[in-house]
């Protein structure tokens, strides 16, 4: 189920953004992609009411993961405008992502760089691994069953503890409201 407000267009656009903008030495994997295109997505709509790119992301194993991003991954790989290389990273295979063209960011707001800029300032220069880490922590993460949408909106639940208890009324109150 995608979102009818995504923007195929500017997800791109910011994949590839991404790629350039951090370079070979920011160590850009598609986990640690994932976990920026989030924290620009969340963070935007936190902030502003609405996501940059209307991305769906689900409940994985390393963290939030935009539905789209695979299939966007190999489309722009395909067309030259990203390339994937297998580097050494601290003795690990690192799948790592690089822009082979500068980004059109004729589609973005003044609002939207500034939401994209502060994920990259304060993420894009940390591993993967912490990432994924963080991105455990985040309610709405912890809340989804794996591989269900994680909505937007679970943004403003705070990083407060949830209890089974939290869980339990929540259900009951989304089967009583037919929020399920």
């Amino acid at each position: 189920m995608s979102d009818p407000n995504f923007d195929p267009s500017k997800f791109n656009e910011l994949i590839v953004y991404m790629a350039k903008r951090l370079g070979p030495e920011a160590a850009l994997g598609r986990v640690k992609l994932a976990k920026l295109l989030m924290q620009s997505d969340f963070g935007a709509y936190e902030r502003r009411g609405a996501s940059i790119t209307g991305a769906t992301y689900e409940k994985w194993e390393h963290g939030h993961l935009p539905q789209q991003l695979l299939l966007a991954q190999r489309d722009l790989e395909a067309s030259g405008d990203i390339a994937t290389e297998a580097v050494d990273y601290y003795g690990k295979r690192l799948m790592r992502i690089t822009a082979l063209r500068d980004p059109d960011l004729s589609g973005f707001d003044e609002d939207d760089l500034a939401d994209i800029e502060r994920a990259i300032l304060r993420f894009g220069h940390e591993s993967a691994s912490y990432l994924s880490g963080l991105s455990h922590l985040e309610v709405g993460w912890r809340l989804a069953r794996m591989k269900e949408v994680i909505p937007y909106k679970t943004v403003f639940l705070g990083g407060g503890g949830v209890t089974d208890a939290d869980v339990r009324r929540g259900d009951e109150l989304a089967s009583l409201h037919n929020w399920n």
